[in-house]
């Protein structure tokens, strides 16, 4: 009886621990086809590529001027198989961006541009780093790597 109850206990607390991840690519598990399955992702400039984050390497970087705002950078996550998708908004997903250092640049998200579109403001000449997360419905599904914000001085 006690060794059936250990067992139950230990796949229980399995479970209740494993929760939606598994550290480096978080969206491995399934729930039901809810989570998108990002492997990494595209960033782009006016359609053009300037950042790949794919197989653990990020390639790129994002470049602004003191005192300027990017064009519209938008972002598309790739599959493992390296195809571009963008999860539907209606279905609880979300993007966020964080920057590490808000006196160098900020970004700006609007509602009006879409939910994987954003800008980056240059404030400082200097260097930070972006991280861009896939939420969904009040988690990270997928974490990118930083990726550079380069500053230059106004030109």
């Amino acid at each position: 009886m006690f060794r059936r109850i250990t067992t139950f206990s230990f796949v229980v607390f399995t479970i209740i621990n494993t929760g939606c991840g598994d550290g480096d690519n978080p969206v491995k598990d399934d729930h039901e086809g809810e989570h998108a399955e990002a492997a990494g992702l595209v960033l782009r400039n006016s359609g053009v590529e300037i950042v790949r984050y794919e197989n653990g390497v990020v390639s790129g970087n994002i470049e602004v001027g003191v005192g300027r705002e990017t064009a519209l950078l938008s972002v598309r996550f790739l599959t493992e198989d390296g195809d571009l998708f963008v999860p539907d908004a209606d279905d609880g997903f979300s993007m966020s961006v964080e920057i590490s250092d808000e006196a160098i640049s900020e970004v700006e998200l609007h509602e009006e541009d879409g939910a994987w579109n954003f800008h980056v403001i240059g404030l400082a000449a200097g260097r930070a780093e972006l991280t861009i997360k896939l939420n969904h419905d009040g988690h990270a599904d997928f974490v990118s790597q930083t990726i550079e914000v380069v500053v230059g001085e106004e030109g």
